[in-house]
């Protein structure tokens, strides 16, 4: 391992198999390639990494953290509730766009599993319960009745499976903002059509 101390190892192996996933996606990630891009031992990663799916875990977590952080920095911003609902949407194809395959890892079939990686399934929780938090601006779960608490995360669930559907279909090319229309106009667009339907009903 020569060149780095053994603290250091973890981070540029992280930093490596993020540059992959940014380049290639998941698929093109292995521990043996890791270990010849770092110039470490072929054995070294498995010191920091129980294989693949523990590298790929890590990245998520902190791609589930940024991701998160992004969402209430936005919801710290506005007090209208029906804005923060729009500007988190907004927040959440923006994210996507700037980070397509972070996106598509969190939230796709190459994800490791959550009950095997419970870091992963505390930060993938938390990116909701921000969310949850915001649409019905209720700081903290236990301040809420148990209805309260069902209502929150059905509201949650609706507001994340629209931003949701949205950002899919930009990112895999299905729909393309408008060039002369900027990207939260646009989304926002999409979100008040949609919420306007879905009152109407």
């Amino acid at each position: 391992m020569g060149k780095y101390h053994h603290g250091d190892v973890r981070n540029v192996l992280l930093q490596k198999a993020e540059n992959i996933l940014i380049d290639e996606g998941p698929t093109g990630l292995s521990l043996r390639r890791l270990a010849r891009l770092t110039g470490v031992s072929e054995a070294a990663p498995y010191r920091h990494f129980d294989g693949k799916d523990g590298i790929l875990a890590a990245v998520a977590i902190s791609a589930f953290e940024r991701f998160a952080q992004k969402l209430e920095d936005v919801a710290a911003r506005i007090d209208t509730h029906e804005d923060r609902i729009m500007a988190l949407g907004a927040a959440y194809v923006g994210f996507a766009i700037e980070h397509p395959q972070h996106f598509r890892l969190i939230f796709g079939r190459e994800r490791p599993p959550l009950d095997q990686y419970p870091e992963l399934r505390d930060a993938a929780d938390n990116a909701f319960d921000v969310l949850q938090r915001a649409v019905t601006s209720v700081d903290r779960k236990a301040e809420m009745t148990l209805t309260e608490a069902a209502t929150a995360y059905n509201r949650a669930l609706a507001a994340w499976s629209r931003a949701h559907g949205i950002a899919m279909l930009v990112i895999d090319g299905m729909i393309a903002p408008p060039a002369d229309l900027p990207l939260d106009d646009f989304v926002l667009g999409l979100l008040a059509e949609d919420l306007n339907r879905t009152d109407a009903a």
